[in-house]
């Protein structure tokens, strides 16, 4: 009796480590099906060798429509036009539509340059993406220096280009007076920043682009008084140098749009001028 006891309790061991193991090798093949099918997916777009320089000059929508799939439409017979040097406030469906991530279900989309005239369909993504540059309500924090998040690119080669930026801009008032300046460490998803230094931050990345048009979604929500009145003068300070489209719920923010429009229910129910 005593040998079987000892032997069973052997091969209760055993096999509670045989179910360890195979929970491991679900898991793992879990991951590399996942894997295998994110390695699968096909370009957004097809890269284009000497993709035109673009020289924007406006955007003007007609008529558009937009719904998902087997979903109410979002978006009713909407008409909208922001030239360079204006700013405009809208809806974030629409700022996604105008980033080439949907297509509308119908309506025109006119791109205005100094070379021609573009279609919507005609305008290749990247051609378009080159010009824009966006501040998301999810800011994408990298673990990585201050410097690191604002280039996105050689830090090395572009230190110099990144500092004056900042300090032309203003940020440098904000920025010099972390731990470490501008070396300082923020952490993945920005663990050691606010909100509202996070928008900041974002907002100096897509200065830094040098953009023709910037897309901001509710970019001032995290900040507090001070910082967003720096922000909405910086949007002064630059608008001439480009057609600036953001989304607020904030009427103080809004006061600084040229043209403001406002979407209930996905139909246009008020614009100024």
């Amino acid at each position: 009796m005593m040998a079987i006891i000892g032997i069973s309790s052997g091969l209760f061991g055993a096999i509670a480590r045989l179910s360890a193991t195979n929970i491991q090798l679900q898991q793992a093949k879990v991951a590399f099906d996942r894997m295998f099918e994110f390695a699968s997916l096909k370009p957004e777009y097809e890269k284009q060798e000497e993709a035109e320089k673009l020289d924007f000059k406006s955007i003007n929508i007609k008529n558009l429509t937009f719904r998902f799939a087997g979903r109410p439409q979002l978006l009713k017979d909407i008409s909208i036009k922001v030239s360079k040097g204006e700013v405009g406030s809208g809806k974030s469906i629409l700022m996604q539509i105008l980033q080439k991530f949907y297509q509308p279900e119908s309506g025109q989309i006119t791109v205005k340059t100094s070379q021609k005239n573009y279609q919507w369909d005609e305008l290749s993504t990247e051609q378009w993406r080159n010009i824009i540059a966006v501040v998301p309500q999810q800011i994408k924090i990298f673990n990585g220096t201050l410097l690191d998040n604002i280039c996105l690119g050689n830090v090395q080669e572009e230190y110099q280009q990144v500092m004056d930026v900042c300090q032309k801009m203003g940020f440098d008032n904000y920025f010099s007076s972390l731990p470490q300046g501008y070396l300082t460490i923020i952490g993945e998803e920005g663990v050691n920043l606010s909100g509202g230094q996070q928008q900041l931050v974002a907002l100096a990345r897509a200065i830094y682009q040098k953009p023709q048009v910037l897309f901001l979604d509710e970019f001032t929500s995290g900040m507090d008084k001070r910082t967003e009145a720096f922000a909405l003068q910086i949007l002064k300070n630059i608008k001439d140098e480009m057609a600036v489209i953001f989304i607020t719920h904030r009427t103080q923010t809004a006061l600084l749009a040229d043209k403001v429009y406002i979407l209930e229910s996905g139909v246009l129910t008020y614009s100024h001028p």
